[in-house]
């Protein structure tokens, strides 16, 4: 873990990292997401409820998580003043968080081989969208055009997006990405342990941070990311 995080805390909530993201991931509603293949996540011993119609590696339906022990004490810790851009997130099916959850710096693997990784503290003073996903995984494949769209209309404003990819190998990716001919930043988990480390027990699994490269809101499953409104709000938000 310690790879990826230098901070094993939350900022004043007392909780280990991973664990704490999980619960907040546990908080989300999960619809139409996908279940990593083999992936061993923080997430793990949480509740799920099943759905139908949804694609899983293992071939089952996987649309809900049940919150885990001892979130409603993470959200007390966390209760405060409500954040000014939190109706209008939640109108756009996001989770967010009662107050900015600090994980600690983390990296990602680069796409390219031999790249440098990126890392979360190199995107200070942007928001970041970062995002769980796999090219096997349908609601991924079904969002990610939406969210390379945002990532071009986005290009001159203070955000970026870390589009990492779950379990899988480099010329997976790479081909995938090629073929699509995709333009978003893409990264690599190969081992699942950085979206352990985020509660991503379902993809595609979703996370919005702020300037300060504090988390502030979340979403589980697929949605499209161009919306007007949606790009209005994250502009909006950029530009404070």
């Amino acid at each position: 873990m310690q790879r990826y995080f230098k901070s094993r805390r939350f900022a004043g909530l007392g909780l280990p990292t991973a664990a704490g993201l999980a619960l907040v991931a546990a908080l989300v509603l999960l619809t139409g997401a996908c279940a990593p293949a083999g992936a061993t996540t923080a997430a793990a011993s949480t509740g799920r409820a099943g759905g139908d119609g949804q694609s899983t590696a293992a071939g089952t339906a996987e649309t809900g998580l049940a919150p885990a022990k001892g979130a409603p004490v993470l959200l007390a810790a966390a209760a405060g003043e409500r954040a000014w851009y939190a109706d209008r997130l939640e109108a756009q099916q996001f989770y967010v968080f009662p107050k900015p959850v600090d994980p600690g710096d983390f990296e990602a693997e680069a796409l390219a081989a031999g790249a440098t990784p990126a890392k979360l503290s190199a995107a200070r003073g942007k928001l970041v969208l970062l995002n769980f996903w796999a090219t096997w995984c349908p609601p991924c494949r079904a969002e990610m055009p939406s969210i390379d769209r945002l990532s071009g209309l986005m290009k001159d404003d203070n955000f970026t997006v870390m589009a990492v990819s779950v379990g899988e190998e480099r010329k997976v990716v790479a081909d995938f990405i090629a073929a699509q001919k995709y333009r978003l930043p893409v990264f690599l988990d190969r081992s699942g342990r950085l979206g352990a480390a985020f509660g991503a027990r379902s993809i595609p699994t979703t996370y919005l941070f702020d300037k300060e490269g504090k988390v502030i809101a979340g979403i589980v499953g697929s949605r499209e990311y161009d919306s007007p409104e949606l790009v209005a709000l994250l502009k909006e938000m950029a530009a404070k």
